[in-house]
């Protein structure tokens, strides 16, 4: 499962660009953690666009609206109480939809949801919530642990880039179940954390891992319900035959 975070405007897409192409090529697909606030940028916004028109999948990241649109409250997913992230979603979800988008993942800022903000996500119809350490469907309840791999950190960039390589081969080969690479925009404008994510990547495919986006790890959406039948039959398109 690749993710892709932290894209902060017009000048990142270049660079987010080649590196969604290269999971094309790969046939992997990717995750785009967005916040609304970015959907303002109209460069941002059709370059997403065109990803989840591709396959990949929009992950609404954290409950910020644009600066305009700024609600008081806390700017921390981890302690929300549920009418506020309510109403945060209804701002959010109407940017989202101005932009012709719609995202049933969420990603919380601060790392993990409130249980106020995992009840008014389901209020709202979201099927999963991506959280470093687990991934949440809250359709079914279903909890899967399994820890984001990222190069944060305050090693130096070489322990970074082979404990992400190292890692995710030995998760991939010996534990088999769910592994997570969350890369950020700026990791992609470094040539060797860059050649680090593509080789975590390659080895991962190389041990037969499944690439999947978070909406294809959680349960589907329930189905619309079907109109009840009436009984009648069909109608005579000539009544005077009838």
């Amino acid at each position: 499962m690749v993710s892709l975070y932290g894209i902060g405007g017009e000048p990142d897409l270049a660079r987010c660009a080649r590196f969604a192409a290269r999971l094309d090529r790969l046939r992997v697909g990717l995750s785009v953690l967005v916040p609304a606030s970015l959907l303002t940028d109209s460069a941002v916004t059709d370059w997403v666009r065109e990803r989840v028109a591709s396959g990949d999948a929009l992950v609404l990241h954290g409950l910020e609206p644009p600066r305009s649109n700024r609600i008081r409250g806390l700017h921390d997913d981890r302690r929300r109480p549920r009418h506020e992230a309510g109403l945060r979603l209804t701002a959010v979800n109407a940017v989202l939809d101005a932009a012709g988008l719609g995202s049933e993942t969420f990603a919380p800022l601060g790392g993990r949801a409130s249980t106020g903000t995992l009840a008014a996500l389901r209020a709202a119809g979201f099927g999963a919530c991506v959280e470093p350490e687990v991934l949440r469907d809250l359709r079914t309840g279903r909890v899967r642990r399994s820890r984001v791999r990222t190069l944060a950190g305050f090693r130096s960039e070489s322990a970074r880039c082979r404990g992400l390589r190292s890692t995710t081969e030995r998760e991939v080969r010996d534990w088999p179940g769910l592994a997570r690479l969350a890369i950020s925009a700026e990791d992609l404008g470094h040539p060797t954390r860059r050649a680090a994510v593509h080789d975590a990547i390659d080895l991962a495919l190389l041990h037969d891992a499944v690439p999947a986006t978070y909406p294809e790890l959680v349960a589907p959406p329930p189905a619309p319900p079907h109109s009840a039948p009436t009984g009648r039959g069909t109608p005579n398109p000539d009544p005077l035959t009838s």
